[in-house]
């Protein structure tokens, strides 16, 4: 039994001596089986915690105290940064060190392309990898004119009320607001100025003419009348077959009124003569228009919903509604001519406010 037990102690002593090597050897761990270097096969060779080497044997670097993953090497043979192939999604450069091309993550919270205006914003988590993250100051494009803003809360993308944002419906006789949050378009006060220069008035249904809104006591302003002959018409001057030349004359018919005006059209020379009457009114209405030539008696084709006619004083002329165009034509080149317009109330309507136009 002594025997035995010395035999036991010696073991023991031989087992400890193995694991106290010096410090130029393996730094194995103490206890742990020694592994035959010598024929190169290390594969079975534990690696001991804290002896400062991140590598796992796969070519990725090991995890740094922060627990993340600072870089990983590639097999990839590189002599500049440039050879090197960026990480996936933007958080890994590229980079050539020692020979080797090694992904490099970015620092974290760097920030990311991505689309703009959703409330957010896509960084660098640090370990190579995207993140979003709630930006209240990526902002969506405001829609102007829609009385309201955009805004972010916590991320979300969304709308507040901007009375400041006016809206705009196109229509200059209308006043265009706000009203907590909702576009509100008002008419402006009846016969407000409008159009070129401030020359047309604004009506009650928010459109801008170049005449007055008649008043519910059906006024008069153009100031042409009496004009209820012909013999009496309101003379409109002189003017010539050019495009550019009329003009237009603002009145109102009451029951028995009959308005006349008459104008002189020189035929220009190279000019094309057409000559052109219209009422504009939405009530009902009758026009007729009288031609005599300077040169000869005037040769006259009504339109297709004119109807023939011949004025007081003789001269032949067309009626109808709205545009009565009757095609002229003189004696000769020269088709200048004497024109009478007849205006009627056939109704006997209480107020029809009506726009003429003329053109020769």
């Amino acid at each position: 039994m002594i025997g035995m037990n010395t035999i036991r102690m010696g073991a023991l002593l031989v087992v400890l001596a193995a694991g106290c090597g010096d410090d130029t050897g393996t730094g194995s761990l103490s206890g742990a089986t020694q592994v035959d270097t010598s024929s190169g096969d290390s594969s079975d060779a534990p690696t001991e915690p804290g002896s400062g080497s991140n590598s796992s044997g796969d070519g990725t670097m090991g995890t740094d105290d922060a627990g993340t993953t600072p870089t990983s090497t590639s097999s990839q043979v590189c002599t500049q940064d440039g050879e090197c192939a960026q990480g996936v999604g933007g958080c890994q450069m590229g980079e050539c060190q020692g020979g080797s091309c090694v992904l490099v993550n970015l620092p974290a919270d760097t920030v990311m392309p991505d689309a703009t205006g959703n409330c957010q914003r896509t960084v660098c988590d640090g370990a190579g990898a995207l993140v979003i993250q709630p930006d209240d100051a990526d902002l969506a494009i405001d829609d102007p004119g829609n009385c309201k803003a955009t805004v972010c809360q916590a991320g979300d993308p969304g709308f507040v009320a901007d009375d400041l944002d006016l809206p705009d419906d196109g229509i200059e006789c209308t006043q265009d607001s706000c009203d907590g949050g909702t576009p509100k378009f008002t008419a402006k006060p009846t016969n407000s100025f409008c159009g070129p220069q401030g020359a047309q008035f604004c009506h009650d249904d928010t459109g801008c003419r170049d005449c007055k809104q008649v008043s519910e006591a059906c006024e008069d302003e153009s100031m042409t009348e009496a004009n209820e002959t012909q013999i009496a018409a309101h003379k409109l001057g002189t003017i010539n077959d050019a495009d550019s030349s009329g003009s237009f004359v603002c009145a109102v018919l009451t029951p028995g009124d009959v308005d006349w005006y008459t104008f002189n059209g020189h035929d220009a020379l190279f000019n094309f003569v057409d000559p052109t009457r219209e009422v504009i009114t939405d009530l009902n209405h009758r026009i007729c228009v009288y031609i005599t030539c300077e040169n000869g008696a005037p040769s006259l084709k009504c339109g297709g919903d004119e109807t023939p006619d011949v004025a007081p004083m003789g001269q032949p002329g067309c009626c109808g509604t709205g545009n009565v165009s009757p095609s002229l034509d003189c004696a000769g080149t020269d088709d200048s001519a004497t024109i009478w317009v007849k205006v009627e109330n056939p109704d006997q309507l209480a107020c029809v406010p009506y726009e003429l136009t003329y053109h020769f």
